[in-house]
């Protein structure tokens, strides 16, 4: 809403969560998706995706109606793991802290109507699947967007749509998510483990950033313990001999001008205003002034998206807890001045995340905390997989 909270689930922010899963297939089948923040399209001449989810002077195909059944909520918290420089929020701050038990997300049941033309029911279905297995919701950054659907979700026959005909304007300087080059990691802990990395993500928690105190909340009553900042951090640490590199996959913004927006031929960190030239920017690194805002990288989010670990038999009643972590997310190819291959990073991420160290290290723990031999992982997924039901991907 207007102060940030998400105190409803929000068709908007289910909606964005599909277009966003269908924008990245549509890539990787070879199929057109606009830039939806920096589109063009526009009635009929529209690309792909805006097909099925519209566009100025093209409506959606279907609609979405969403009903509360069991609503609850999380709490706000603000995380800070040993070693951090900075705070991660998880959820919608408010400075008071008053409001802080339902600011985090939402928790609870919820029932989701589609009502479609029939061509399109497949399709919906498909993209419904891999969105709540992988992240639904406008909380997947901080952590959140792990969803159970209780109905078995059975589709065939799934026809995208991708019109050859449809001619894209090329002007993006970055790439865009591209199914075929996204990574998926199922982490699985052990029950041993829980009560250890609760005592350590417990001293720190605080409701609000002037908080000396922490709120010394341990999470034995909610089905998720908020350890994504912990691997997040771990993960940032990776790419410390490389800033601009780690800036690029893991995320920033510019503040500022700290660190310095990034300038898109140099691939530094070097962009300034250009005093000379107002509304234009001056590179330190290459001395070129007059450079304009499509060349200038100031804010980009992670590539890399970290759940919580969560209890994947809590809607099971009577089972035995099973807790797990999901790590997913899309490593483009990589601009030649960045120093590195994508196969070097895609390497590093895959020695690490199935190595017991990267984990004991994440959590400062004596012990390895994860089930490393029963880890599922996939990367570069051919995209049509996804289109079969009875394919490995949903295995």
């Amino acid at each position: 809403d207007e102060n940030r909270r998400s105190e409803t689930l929000r068709e908007t922010g289910i909606l964005g969560s599909l277009r966003w899963w269908y924008e990245a297939l549509i890539r990787g089948l070879g199929g057109s998706a606009c830039d939806p923040t920096n589109s063009k399209c526009e009635g009929r001449n529209h690309c792909d995706a805006c097909e099925l989810f519209g566009c100025t002077g093209w409506s959606r195909k279907f609609v979405l109606h969403i009903e509360a059944l069991n609503e609850s909520f999380a709490p706000f918290i603000i995380t800070k793991p040993s070693g951090s420089k900075k705070p991660y929020f998880l959820g919608y701050y408010n400075s008071s802290g008053r409001t802080y038990k339902r600011n985090g997300g939402l928790l609870g049941g919820y029932k989701l109507v589609f009502y479609s033309e029939e061509d399109k029911a497949e399709l919906i279905k498909l993209l419904l699947k891999i969105a709540a297995e992988w992240g639904l919701g406008a909380g997947v950054q901080k952590g959140f967007g792990i969803v159970h659907i209780e109905d078995k979700i059975n589709f065939s026959n799934v026809k995208p749509f991708i019109n050859q005909d449809f001619l894209q304007e090329k002007n993006y300087r970055l790439p865009l998510p591209r199914i075929d080059q996204f990574f998926f990691y199922k982490i699985p802990f052990k029950n041993e483990s829980i009560p250890k990395i609760r005592e350590i993500v417990s001293p720190r928690i605080y409701k609000t950033t002037n908080d000396n105190d922490p709120l010394n909340e341990t999470f034995e009553s909610y089905p998720y313990i908020p350890t994504s900042p912990w691997v997040r951090q771990s993960l940032r640490g990776l790419f410390r001999d490389n800033n601009v590199l780690r800036h690029y996959v893991m995320g920033f913004v510019s503040v500022r001008e700290k660190p310095k927006p990034v300038h898109l031929d140099c691939w530094e960190h070097s962009i300034s205003e250009d005093r000379n030239n107002k509304g234009k920017y001056y590179c330190t690194t290459c001395r070129n002034g007059g450079i304009r805002e499509q060349d200038v990288l100031k804010k980009t989010g992670s590539k890399i998206f970290v759940s919580h670990i969560y209890n994947k038999n809590t809607f099971k009643n009577g089972g035995k807890p099973e807790w797990e972590m999901k790590i997913w997310g899309w490593i483009p190819e990589l601009p030649k001045k960045l120093g590195t291959k994508r196969d070097k990073v895609k390497n590093m991420l895959q020695s690490n995340i199935k190595s017991g160290e990267f984990w004991k290290n994440a959590f400062d723990l004596a012990d390895n905390p994860v089930i490393v031999e029963r880890i599922w992982e996939k990367w570069d997924i051919n995209s049509h997989i996804l289109l079969d039901p009875g394919g490995n991907f949903y295995e």
